[in-house]
């Protein structure tokens, strides 16, 4: 097998699959001295999952079979991932504690959320960088000014990269802090037609936490969040990459909250642009990590060639180059860029006026050499 999907291959089984005999079959793996660590570490770390792949190492009592320089990196990664999520839980308590006070209740979102919440097992799995919160854009204002009251402000001229119309405000800093502050105005980057803030307000959740009022997502409104953020703003659909975090997530989610998920709902609100983005990423979670399907989304046969394509470039860097390649002629892309209808017509002028402007400017960068 390749040494890069035996190394994906080890982590999903580890974050997913809790059968005793799988676990043992880890265990034989480890024994065997067939994987790379160094693909395994690596892997874990561009994904954001060492801390995940520790605390489900240790759950099923793998750690001791670990080399020990190995099992130790984990062990000390994941307490310092634990120890800043502290911090950071600390920091949106103090900013919490003084949005109540100006009569807002912010929605978590986000790693914000999981401080909060129980669906991981382990507060120290997700490592986060910042504490992101959506209010009503009629609060946004007095959001800020409290803020600002405790001494978060943005970085000089950041207002040219954050216009009115982002889908978040700059991001707000404190000297000492773990984490900056983001005030979003929408979930998403262009994912306001799908799920618009004014609609996932009305649908949040409200929750109290050591005597404070905030809310979260609607666990339905939640994956679609982060389908949404994954697989369009962060362009892995087109680029045809795994996103390996989001999944994990989002199959977690699933666990914990099955009953909740309104599968139909969010098929609905996808189908008709973005049905085969959902359709792929559920395809994905299915295999990687062993999420049912849900009957409310019917697969089809692009998801298996989907599938087949982010493995092979997960296992080949030429793949990866040239699907990166493709990704930038898909339809998002090209509508995205050039500003127009998704219509087969149009779409593929965008793409040949693409095309030429590339070929242009690599005839320019060859005249110069």
């Amino acid at each position: 097998m390749n040494q890069r999907l035996a190394a994906l291959r080890f982590i999903t089984l580890c974050l997913s699959d809790e059968r005793p005999e799988t676990t043992e079959g880890l265990r034989a793996q480890i024994g065997a001295g067939t994987l790379s660590w160094e693909l395994v570490v690596g892997l874990a770390n561009n994904h954001l999952l060492t801390p995940a792949l520790w605390v489900a190492l240790d759950r099923r009592g793998l750690t001791e079979n670990l080399p020990e320089d190995l099992g130790q990196y984990l062990r000390e990664l994941h307490s310092l991932n634990a120890q800043r999520n502290n911090r950071l839980q600390a920091q949106l308590l103090e900013t919490v504690t003084q949005l109540n006070a100006v009569n807002i209740v912010p929605v978590l979102l986000k790693g914000a959320m999981h401080l909060v919440s129980d669906i991981y097992p382990d507060k120290g799995v997700r490592i986060m960088s910042d504490i992101d919160l959506l209010v009503a854009r009629e609060d946004i204002d007095r959001c800020l000014t409290a803020l600002h009251q405790l001494g978060y402000q943005a970085e000089p001229d950041s207002a040219h990269d954050y216009p009115d119309n982002h889908h978040h405000c700059a991001p707000v800093f404190r000297p000492g802090d773990y984490g900056s502050v983001e005030i979003h105005r929408e979930l998403t980057e262009g994912g306001a037609t799908i799920l618009p803030a004014h609609i996932a307000l009305a649908h949040a959740e409200p929750v109290t936490f050591r005597g404070l009022s905030m809310k979260v997502l609607s666990p339905t409104h939640r994956t679609l969040h982060n389908i949404l953020h994954s697989q369009i703003t962060d362009h892995n659909y087109a680029s045809g990459r795994l996103p390996l975090r989001s999944l994990y997530e989002v199959a977690s989610e699933n666990a914990a909250c099955a009953d909740r998920l309104d599968w139909s709902a969010l098929h609905t609100r996808m189908r008709r642009r973005n049905g085969k983005v959902l359709r792929t990423y559920l395809y994905l979670a299915q295999r990687l990590f062993g999420m049912p399907l849900p009957p409310a989304v019917p697969m089809r046969p692009d998801c298996q060639l989907f599938y087949l394509r982010c493995c092979a470039q997960f296992m080949w860097d030429w793949a990866d180059t040239w699907g990166v390649r493709m990704g930038r002629f898909s339809v998002d892309s090209i509508c995205r860029k050039y500003a127009c209808k998704d219509h087969w017509l149009t779409v593929n002028r965008a793409r040949l006026r693409e095309a030429q402007r590339r070929i242009a400017n690599r005839l320019w960068r060859t005249r110069d050499i």
